[in-house]
């Protein structure tokens, strides 16, 4: 086999997994059905990905390629970022399988660790001006507390008392709070979010990372 045509193997196996990944969910996704539906052994999967996760956690170092920000608020960084997770939020609310995926990037240690570092990286850009005497080991811990937060905005199911816009909300109040983000800031940041399309967004955005991850992988 030549170099060229193992790279388009690698290539090949990351995206069929990334379409299954997004029409079946992670679970009920197999490296055995991957290996038929490209007609190549498991072994030849596995000298590529030892392991599921593996793939997983491939396909989440292509998500943070993936631009989820839109024209209405990449100039507010602090905006994009909550309107990223209100998006995500979304998906999860509305899409099963999207759901049982991105759970599973929060559940699983490689890429989760993956998730970590770059969301430390961002948070320290997005609210450093508000965290000015916190080391970098400040912001990793927050970071962990955060992530727990957001794995409960995704994962929770509404309930007859509580919508899914004031989950929403409330989650992404808590974590403003945990970076000393003042009150004032807070409630025009979230109200500003909250009157966004994020619902309808989300759901776009994520059907069009699975173009982006074909497009990439056979650029």
């Amino acid at each position: 086999m030549t170099k060229q045509s193992k790279k388009n193997t690698k290539y090949e196996i990351l995206q069929c997994a990334t379409r299954l990944f997004l029409e079946k969910g992670y679970t009920d996704s197999y490296i055995t059905t991957i290996a038929k539906e490209l007609q190549i052994s498991t072994g030849n999967i596995t000298f590529w990905f030892p392991t599921k996760e593996h793939i997983l956690a491939e396909l989440v170092r292509n998500l943070f390629e993936f631009q989820w920000e839109t024209e209405e608020n990449k100039q507010d960084m602090l905006q994009a970022y909550l309107y990223e997770l209100a998006m995500i939020a979304s998906v999860c609310e509305d899409n099963p399988n999207a759901k049982d995926l991105i759970i599973s990037v929060y559940t699983h240690s490689l890429p989760f660790a993956i998730v970590r570092e770059g969301d430390v990286a961002r948070t320290k850009q997005i609210f450093g001006k508000y965290c000015r005497d916190w080391t970098d080991t400040d912001f990793v811990l927050a970071e962990n507390v955060a992530s727990g937060i957001e794995y409960a905005m995704f994962m929770t199911e509404n309930t007859e008392n509580i919508t899914f816009e004031q989950r929403v909300k409330s989650s992404l109040d808590a974590i403003l709070k945990l970076y000393e983000v003042p009150k004032a800031v807070r409630t025009h940041s979230l109200d500003e979010v909250m009157l966004m399309d994020y619902r309808s967004k989300g759901n776009y955005v994520f059907d069009a990372f699975s173009h982006f991850v074909e497009e990439k992988i056979f650029s």
